[in-house]
């Protein structure tokens, strides 16, 4: 009888955290990716500054204005698009929308085609580790032949690491913001092997040392 008591009252409890967080933004999931990864995927990767924000241009739909201050990377589709100088993003949240850029801000931005969501890379460009600016100005393009895994849980990285790739934990600050997925070349009894593995800058390091 107790325990029927227990799983009634944690079913309340659950169904009134539901009840609360249970908003439209809950329907759009984003898996967390590395910035490696956001560049390997992205159909679009630009330096841009944000010039103005409009909510009558498209339907259903925030446009902002933009200046591309450079491009790392793009299809030909997103070349086209970009050419205008807009970016739009769904104000529904369902849709992975409601992205929010700041005025007079720059920002890099990783982006898929049709439009911006949650789900792309976007950050200011001030805000952004060395390791990052130079690893979508042509550092992360080095390691493209290397995969970031995503890792989740505590057991996660007790299992073997990967020849064409490295472990990567959501929580992981240090690989995160300071260093990428690079392929190593090594000398063994066997001869040269290539293996991927995080790339050791002063700063990851450093970011190791002090976590």
């Amino acid at each position: 009888m107790d325990s029927r008591k227990h799983f009634g009252l944690l079913t309340l409890v659950l169904a009134a955290i539901l009840a609360f967080y249970g908003r439209p933004v809950d329907a759009c999931m984003c898996m967390p990716a590395h910035p490696q990864t956001h560049f390997a995927q992205a159909d679009y990767v630009v330096q841009l500054r944000v010039f103005r924000k409009s909510e009558t241009i498209e339907p259903n739909r925030t446009t902002y204005k933009v200046s591309i201050k450079r491009t790392y990377k793009a299809t030909p589709e997103a070349r086209r698009m970009l050419r205008d100088g807009r970016l739009s993003t769904p104000r529904n949240e369902a849709m992975c929308g409601g992205v929010r850029l700041e005025l007079g801000k720059v920002y890099i931005i990783a982006g898929r085609l049709p439009t911006l969501n949650l789900c792309a890379y976007y950050k200011e460009y001030t805000k952004m580790s060395i390791t990052e600016r130079h690893g979508f100005g042509g550092g992360y393009a080095k390691g493209a032949n290397c995969t970031v895994h995503p890792c989740f849980g505590q057991q996660c990285f007790r299992f073997p690491t990967y020849a064409d790739g490295c472990k990567w934990s959501p929580q992981a600050k240090c690989e995160t913001d300071y260093s990428a997925c690079m392929p190593h070349r090594r000398e063994t009894p066997n001869g040269v092997i290539s293996r991927c593995g995080w790339r050791r800058t002063q700063l990851y390091r450093k970011c190791l040392s002090n976590p």
